[in-house]
């Protein structure tokens, strides 16, 4: 690697420290006498600094639109945070509870429009992303049950479904009304606290 080459009045940062400052002069080779930004002298070796370029420095700290929007979301979101804390202390409110049974159809035509471009695992995963999404706001919104139609088939969906009720403390399942549904829905009761 060829040493860089420093000359009176440029500027540099330091590689190990913070900060940076201008070249004053080069007494000895390899050595440099540099006024820092904070007007203090320093002798320093020229491996010790690196030549500043504004352009360099603006690239690595360049923030795309969508960094900028998700910053942008995220104070939003923590200022509706402030504003619920600070009305309320103690618990989040918590909704009123709903009667009413929310019923979600995982039939994959149902949730796409053209399934044919997924293969068997982004459709298995799909459908049991879309599944959850509906629990948590089933959860949120103060249902009491909600209806997940599966299908029958091979049951492989059925069974994913069931294995993901496992981990929620708050539920109970079993197989929705068979007159109603037939033997492909199973039945969520969602626990109030």
């Amino acid at each position: 690697m060829a040493a860089v080459k420093l000359k009176v009045g440029d500027r540099v940062a330091f590689v190990d420290e913070v900060g940076g400052g201008v070249v004053l002069e080069t007494p000895i080779a390899g050595r440099v006498r540099v006024r820092t930004d904070d007007g203090f002298v320093l002798i320093r070796s020229v491996k010790e600094l690196v030549p500043y370029d504004p352009a360099q420095i603006k690239q690595a700290y360049r923030v795309s639109d969508h960094q900028a929007s998700m910053v942008a979301a995220n104070d939003v979101m923590e200022e509706n945070r402030r504003k619920r804390r600070s009305s309320k202390p103690g618990k989040t409110p918590r909704k009123p509870e709903d009667a009413g049974v929310a019923e979600v159809d995982l039939h994959l035509h149902e949730l796409v429009e053209d399934e044919t471009r997924l293969s068997q695992g982004e459709r298995l995963s799909y459908q049991l992303a879309y599944f959850e999404r509906t629990l948590e706001a089933a959860i949120r919104d103060g249902k009491r049950k909600l209806i997940v139609i599966h299908g029958v088939g091979e049951g492989v969906l059925r069974e994913e479904v069931r294995k993901m009720l496992q981990f929620y403390d708050g539920v109970r399942f079993h197989d929705a009304d068979m007159g109603r549904y037939g033997a492909g829905a199973t039945e969520v009761l969602i626990l109030r606290h």
